[in-house]
């Protein structure tokens, strides 16, 4: 479900020639349209991000929606600071997701994580939910800050940089945290049959 903000059509400009930074800065100036690109640009990755922390769908759906009215109420507040736009956009996102998660315990519908739709064998479905299962597990057991960082890093594609940015750590501490991160997945990995 995309998010229901008060965005217009394109109008025949070409927005999605513009960098983010330029996005933003015409967003801070009230451009619908700059903010309709944004969202088309991120919207599905800010799910994703959403999704990892909070283990539903319409939870993550309701993040990102959350996450783009502030984007559009807050642009003419972000400020450089030698990062990418997508970085402060993240940070957004995690601050709501540590927000909800303080106010109630997750909850994961795992069937809807997993499509089976597919047309792959009814074995090699089965074999894939299974190996899905045998991640999420693992990835639960990991600190929020390791989950962060590793969905940050390896998921999202944020540099090391950015990704301390987002969560507000030194770049050794979020190193420390995506070695640690890692290191207790593969054992955990490695310990199932």
């Amino acid at each position: 479900m995309k998010p229901t903000l008060p965005i217009a059509e394109l109008a025949g400009d070409n927005w999605s020639g513009q960098d983010d930074l330029q996005l933003l800065t015409h967003i801070a100036q009230g451009s619908k349209a700059a903010m309709t690109e944004f969202i088309s640009r991120y919207y599905q990755r800010i799910t994703d991000f959403a999704w990892r922390h909070m283990g539903r769908k319409a939870d993550a759906e309701d993040i990102a929606q959350e996450t783009f009215i502030r984007v559009w109420r807050k642009a003419r507040d972000w400020q450089d600071r030698q990062l990418p736009p997508h970085s402060w956009l993240y940070r957004i996102t995690y601050n709501l997701c540590i927000d909800e998660l303080r106010k109630r315990k997750p909850q994961t519908d795992v069937d809807e994580h997993f499509d089976l739709s597919g047309n792959d064998s009814p074995e090699s479905n089965l074999y894939q939910l299974q190996k899905d299962k045998l991640l999420a597990t693992a990835f639960a057991t990991l600190s929020e800050t390791q989950r962060t960082a590793i969905a940050l890093c390896n998921y999202q594609g944020l540099s090391n940089k950015e990704a301390a940015h987002v969560m507000d750590v030194s770049v050794e501490a979020l190193e420390s945290l995506l070695a640690r991160g890692r290191a207790k997945l593969r054992k955990q990995l490695s310990a199932e049959p």
